[in-house]
């Protein structure tokens, strides 16, 4: 399975500095709104589900998380990627207070919820790749970050 066309420019970003996960997710869900790709509702269901579900991940070096909400609330479907400049807070997932400081985060927008497993699993396999880690943390600007994961998760052979 391919997720390349989920990677796009516009929604990849690299420098984020927020006090807050509120803040990130209501400038990540204007951009959305903004371009098409999620409804009104979209903020605050991905607020209120980060609470009941916290979806911060340490893994093999890097602090990442990857919050997502209902298909209720998305149009089209995304990756939107923030290379933070200055870590914010997630709750680890599988917990309810474990305070991890993430340094990368993958907002999910997924339309069809058969394909929310296989995305989550092949993210969560490619963090498991130190090679992969170590580039990524090497791109410089929006448009290496973006060609690299377009790479990473498109079409595979396997």
């Amino acid at each position: 399975m391919d997720f390349d066309d989920l990677f796009q420019e516009d929604f990849t970003l690299m420098g984020g500095d927020f006090e807050n996960q509120v803040g990130f997710f209501s400038e990540v869900a204007t951009i959305l709104e903004q371009k098409g790709y999620v409804k009104p509702s979209f903020c605050e269901a991905i607020i209120e589900r980060e609470k009941v579900f916290p979806t911060g991940l340490e893994m093999n070096g890097i602090v990442i998380a990857i919050p997502h909400t209902d298909t209720v609330h998305v149009r089209r479907p995304f990756v939107f990627v923030n290379q933070l400049r200055k870590p914010l807070e997630f709750i680890q997932m599988g917990t309810t207070d474990k305070v991890i400081e993430v340094e990368m985060v993958f907002v999910l927008g997924i339309c069809d919820p058969a394909s929310q497993v296989p995305l989550l699993a092949t993210i969560m396999e490619r963090f498991t790749q130190e090679k992969f880690i170590e580039e990524l943390r090497n791109k410089r600007n929006k448009e290496e970050l973006a060609a690299f994961l377009k790479i990473q998760f498109g079409r595979m052979s396997e």
